[in-house]
């Protein structure tokens, strides 16, 4: 911001009539609709959770499928296609781990990781095959 932004800024807070109690009331009333909000998404979340596939394995480790995230430097996977993997719950997810699947892949050094849980049931067939395996 400029000096001239930083000077508006002055002078609107400078013509602003509101009471401290008017200003406090209006800042109340945005946090609870960022707060609904999130319990919104929240509840979303939920339900896109529950119709997802899970796979759970006699050992009681979790599972769901998820891909493989592009390189660092432009998230873009290319012409390569998609491949679903069984990853565990806890590396699922935006900003998640880079561990390994259940067929053994994991992301390299320049890969963002696994993405998060994808509808759709996995098509790795090394991990498909590991599930019929554990007897799924």
């Amino acid at each position: 911001m400029g000096i001239f932004g930083y000077l508006d800024r002055i002078a609107a807070e400078a013509r602003d009539t509101r009471t401290l109690e008017e200003r406090a009331a209006e800042a109340a009333a945005y946090e609870a609709k960022g707060r609904e909000a999130a319990a919104r998404l929240n509840a979303e979340r939920e339900a896109f959770l529950a119709a997802a596939p899970r796979y759970v394995l006699p050992d009681g480790s979790t599972w769901r499928a998820a891909d493989m995230v592009g390189t660092l430097r432009t998230g873009n996977q290319g012409d390569q296609g998609r491949r679903l993997h069984l990853v565990s719950e806890d590396e699922c997810g935006v900003w998640s781990g880079v561990g390994k699947a259940l067929c053994g892949a994991k992301p390299g050094p320049r890969s963002i990781g696994w993405g998060d849980v994808r509808a759709e049931p996995a098509d790795c067939p090394r991990c498909v095959a590991k599930l019929r395996k554990a007897g799924l």
